[in-house]
């Protein structure tokens, strides 16, 4: 049995599964399994999964014969990892060389949720200026605490990506997967707030997962309507988590919810003006 599954779950990536693929196997940290699910494309990536799999025996490669959702697919690598840690791993991303052997010891240490730093791309792979890059994502303390301060952590400062860290296979249950499942766009995030009830999520070290950004519109394309900031905060979610006590909670402190995520970038900035007026 490896170290660590890692699971890929994949619908015609054809443009960036290669990359994504050979970030895994050039790990310096080799014991683990790559478990990928193409689900049901209809480009070359087939072709491109069964070449690697020739290649290196710790991939495992399966082929949806139809279709069966984002969420199923998702779910399905999971069933088959075998490791006592697992990984979800998103076919157009890449990660660092060391990503395996930074964050597998202290998951394997402290029984967490285990994320190193976000890069953020863009989409033909160049690293983007973003707030969310560099930052030490952490939620310990009490299980009502870490699940409360990562509900209020605005959005847009990366904390959806943790759900492609490292977790105890134990941690995600099948109220877990429910989650994820039953919230659409934000089944991320509720799920890793529902695994917050058991286990922290623990920054484990500067190493980097890259995360690419959405293609670009084609030309004359309407842009997207934003969304409401009840949307961006995701709050009708939140309130559909239980326990009362987390709902109330939530409650209680969405006056600083809203305020972070309407101020926070301004906030920022003025930080970094003076931290950079302390340093001249």
């Amino acid at each position: 049995m490896p170290e660590i599954s890692i699971g890929m779950p994949v619908y015609n990536g054809e443009h960036h599964l290669r990359l994504a693929i050979d970030s895994i196997l050039k790990q310096n940290f080799s014991d683990f399994e790559l478990i990928i699910s193409d689900n049901a494309s209809t480009d070359a990536t087939e072709q491109i999964c069964r070449e690697f799999a020739t290649r290196d025996n710790r991939i495992r490669y399966f082929r949806q014969t139809e279709n069966i959702g984002v969420a199923n697919n998702f779910r399905f690598v999971f069933d088959q990892a075998a490791a006592p840690l697992f990984k979800w791993m998103a076919h157009d991303d890449w990660i660092d060389v060391d990503w395996l052997s930074v964050l597998v010891p202290v998951a394997k240490a402290q029984h967490a949720i285990v994320f190193g730093h976000l890069q953020m791309a863009t989409y033909d792979g160049q690293n983007l200026a973003h707030q969310a890059n560099g930052r030490e994502m952490q939620f310990i303390g009490p299980a009502w605490w870490r699940r409360l301060a990562y509900a209020i952590e605005p959005a847009n400062l990366g904390k959806a990506n943790v759900i492609y860290g490292i977790f105890p296979r134990s941690a995600v249950t099948e109220e877990s997967l429910r989650t994820f499942s039953v919230n659409g766009a934000p089944g991320d995030v509720m799920m890793l707030t529902e695994c917050l009830g058991r286990v922290p999520i623990v920054f484990g070290g500067p190493t980097r997962l890259f995360k690419r950004s959405s293609p670009p519109r084609p030309p004359g394309t309407l842009k997207e309507k934003r969304a409401s900031i009840f949307e961006r905060t995701m709050l009708r979610q939140f309130l559909s988590l239980g326990p009362t006590s987390f709902r109330i909670g939530y409650l209680l402190l969405y006056p600083l919810a809203l305020g972070r995520m309407k101020y926070g970038r301004k906030l920022r900035r003025f930080r970094a003006r003076l931290a950079g007026r302390s340093l001249a």
